[in-house]
């Protein structure tokens, strides 16, 4: 299941905005705030997986399946958050 998180799909609403109105300009300066702000929660979630991800990896790698399935069990708590 792929999930959509909320901050994602305010992003995907604000883009259709812009593209209707002609332009990320033309949104209201209350759009413009919301916009970065999505932004940034969206460059948190994505750092924040890709460290889990990688650290997850190395785990893997070197054999520690407790450490391993720890980090596993964090990727998927905040890939829950996404749904």
């Amino acid at each position: 299941m792929v999930g959509i998180h909320p901050v994602h799909r305010r992003l995907a609403e604000l883009t259709i905005k812009a593209k209707a109105i002609g332009g990320y300009q033309l949104l209201t300066q209350n759009e413009k705030l919301e916009l970065d702000h999505c932004l940034a929660v969206n460059l948190d979630l994505i750092l924040k997986l890709d460290s889990l991800k990688s650290l997850a990896f190395i785990a893997y790698d070197t054999g520690d399946t407790s450490w391993h399935q720890d980090i596993c069990a964090r990727i998927e708590a905040l890939e829950t958050k996404m749904i």
